[in-house]
């Protein structure tokens, strides 16, 4: 394989299913109207719209009516965090280290203001938020808890249940990020007390531009975006229907071969693993028994990340370090940091995500290449 790319960055974004590409380019030359104008073309872009939220509503186990369109995961995110603006009363935030940045960032904005405070839990080695740090956190200003699903970076998967159950019981509203996790394990928002989510469509083969936020029924919200009667008047802007088809197939397609792709996905993390762990000083910053399996996050102790990246790069294998600065330098992860991994550690991190177009083929010739580079460079 060694003139063909090998695309092994898939929780930074995945690659278009073609089932997706098919039906948006046939949409795209209908040349779509508005779905908010009230003639017939109108009426047809309308019906396909609802049409998509009526089958992301399905997937969660929700109402449609607590589903609406945004501009993707961080929009959607943001649109949670700033509802702490909409008042001057004392208000009190909690999340976690090792959200992604549109959660922490926000969050850290937000406090600004004199009336906001803002809680940032730590985890364990595992990356798991601990219950008893959580109830610990809770004062009665405490306005919103926000937890995101499963890490994009390690896979670790969070225990939102209890979680979200201890925020119920507090009469506090709850926000999980399932952006990472969304359509690669199963989440019923009905049957657990989760107010608000956020997903994302590009993660699974869908197109980028677009993803979802769910509000439950009676669950306080102002809009972010204002100007317009459209969704509901929770996103004011002209819908754009084609991506929201697209989004809804992507979810049809992977909901419909969920259960193949994880037991691939198994096999492949368990191919990279058995390789990885032949080298000394090997480190697994994944937690295998509580992860998403499309995701391993690892390290060899004394080789730079940044070496095998580059080097994985001039062989067409593109994976990552799980962070990367505006400036394009690789600096070690926050995420790690915080799970109390030394920073020599997390600068020998790498990240590789498999998705729907990964074969075993291309996961072979990673674990050659893979090796080969790890001897080549132990050897300087």
């Amino acid at each position: 394989m060694q003139n063909s790319k090998i695309y092994l960055d898939h929780n930074a974004t995945s690659k278009l299913l073609p089932e997706v590409a098919s039906i948006m380019n046939e949409l795209a030359i209908r040349s779509l109207a508005n779905p908010s104008s009230p003639h017939w073309a109108g009426r047809e872009a309308r019906n396909l719209l609802e049409d998509s939220r009526d089958n992301l509503a399905h997937y969660l186990g929700v109402k449609p009516r607590e589903i609406f369109f945004t501009s993707g995961g961080s929009e959607s995110n943001n649109s949670v965090i700033r509802q702490s603006l909409m008042t001057s009363e004392k208000k009190h935030l909690i999340s976690s280290s090792i959200e992604h940045p549109s959660i922490l960032e926000t969050c850290q904005i937000v406090a600004n203001q004199q009336n906001i405070e803002f809680t940032e839990l730590s985890v364990d080695s595992s990356g798991r938020i601990s219950t008893e740090e959580l109830l610990a956190a809770i004062r009665p200003e405490t306005f919103l808890i926000s937890v995101m699903s499963a890490n994009n970076e390690t896979g670790n998967i969070q225990p939102i249940e209890e979680l979200s159950k201890i925020s119920y019981e507090k009469n506090i509203l709850f926000h999980t990020d399932l952006v990472q996790s969304f359509c690669k394990i199963n989440f019923d928002l009905s049957k657990i007390n989760v107010d608000y989510a956020s997903a994302s469509a590009h993660k699974i083969g869908g197109p980028c531009g677009i993803g979802l936020l769910y509000v439950k029924d009676k669950s306080p919200f102002h809009s972010l975006i204002s100007g317009g009667k459209q969704e509901r008047v929770r996103r004011a802007g002209t819908e754009n229907v084609i991506l929201a088809v697209g989004f809804s197939k992507a979810v049809e397609w992977f909901s419909s071969n969920q259960s193949g792709l994880r037991k691939k996905f198994i096999q492949f993390r368990k191919k990279i693993f058995e390789t990885i762990s032949k080298h000394d000083e090997v480190f697994i910053n994944t937690n295998l028994e509580n992860s998403l399996p499309h995701t391993l996050n690892f390290g060899i102790r004394g080789i730079s990340a940044e070496s095998l990246l580059i080097s994985l790069d001039i062989d067409g294998i593109a994976i990552s370090t799980g962070s990367a600065c505006s400036s394009g330098s690789l600096e070690a992860s926050p995420v790690l940091l915080a799970m109390g991994i030394s920073h020599s550690d997390a600068k020998s991190s790498l990240r590789i995500s498999f998705g729907w177009s990964t074969t075993k083929k291309e996961i072979d010739y990673f674990c050659e290449r893979l090796t080969h580079h790890i001897f080549r460079i132990k050897k300087k």
